[in-house]
C-alpha cells in the first residue's frame, strides 16, 4: 500500500495564515507611510512631523522674545542708573544681549529637531511593535485599530510637548548688567538683614549655640 502523502490541508491553512499576515503588514506599513513616494501617507506623516517641529520652535521663540524684551528693558535701566548709557559699556551690553538671543535661537532649533525626532521615533516604535504582534497572530483589523489609536496618542503627546517648549530665562545667567545689579541688591538685602539680626541680640544667641555655651535651667 502506498501513502498519499496528504497533510490534511495543513499546508494550505499555513499559506492562508501567512497571506493574511502579509496583508496585515502591508496595510500597517501603508498607514505609517512606509515604502516609496507612491504612498500618500509618506508625505502626510512627514508634514505632521515637520509641523510639530515648527510648533515647538515657535512656542519657544515666543517665550524667548518675551524674555529678551524684558531683559533689554531692564538692562537699559541699569545702564542709565549707572550713567553708562551711550558709551562703550552700552555697546558691549547690547552685543551680549544679542549673542544671548542668537544662542537661544540655536538652542530652540535643537529642541525643535529633538521634538520632531522623538515623534518619529515613537511612531516607528509603535509600527515595529505591531509588526511583531502580527507575527504573533494579531489580525489585520486589530492591528489597524491599535495603530490608529497609538498614532493619535503619539501625535497628541508630541503636540503637547511642542507647546511647552521653553528654554527658561537665558538672560538671567548671561552676565548682563541688570543681573549684576539684581545680585548686588540681593546681597545687600541679606547683609542688612544680618546686621539687624545681630543688633537685635540674635548674634549672641547664635554665638552661644556655635560655641556650646550652656545656660542654667531653673
Amino acid at each position: 500500500m502506498g501513502g498519499g502523502g496528504g497533510d490534511g490541508g495543513a499546508a494550505a491553512r499555513t499559506a492562508e495564515i501567512e497571506a493574511q499576515k502579509a496583508a496585515a503588514r502591508q496595510q500597517l506599513n501603508y498607514l505609517f507611510g512606509e515604502g516609496d513616494d507612491s504612498n500618500p501617507n509618506k508625505l502626510a506623516r512627514e508634514e505632521l512631523y515637520t509641523g510639530v517641529r515648527e510648533n515647538a520652535f515657535n512656542s519657544g521663540k515666543r517665550a524667548l522674545d518675551e524674555a529678551n524684551e524684558k531683559a533689554t528693558r531692564q538692562n537699559k535701566f541699569a545702564l542709565f542708573a549707572q550713567g553708562l548709557n551711550g558709551g562703550s559699556e552700552d555697546i558691549d551690553q547690547n552685543a551680549l544681549m544679542r549673542r544671548t538671543y542668537d544662542q537661544g535661537l540655536l538652542d530652540l532649533g535643537s529642541k525643535a529637531d529633538a521634538a520632531k525626532s522623538q515623534f518619529k521615533t515613537n511612531d516607528e516604535t509603535t509600527r515595529l511593535g505591531l509588526l511583531q504582534s502580527i507575527d504573533a497572530g494579531m489580525d489585520q483589523s486589530s492591528a489597524v485599530s491599535s495603530a490608529m489609536n497609538q498614532m493619535k496618542n503619539n501625535s497628541d503627546m508630541a503636540a503637547a510637548n511642542a507647546q511647552s517648549t521653553n528654554l527658561g530665562d537665558l538672560f538671567s545667567t548671561s552676565g548682563a548688567l541688570y543681573t549684576q545689579s539684581q545680585a548686588a541688591k540681593g546681597k545687600q538685602a541679606a547683609t542688612d538683614w544680618w546686621n539687624n539680626f545681630t543688633r537685635s541680640g540674635g548674634s549672641g544667641a547664635s554665638n552661644n549655640a556655635r560655641t556650646g555655651v550652656a545656660s542654667n535651667t531653673y
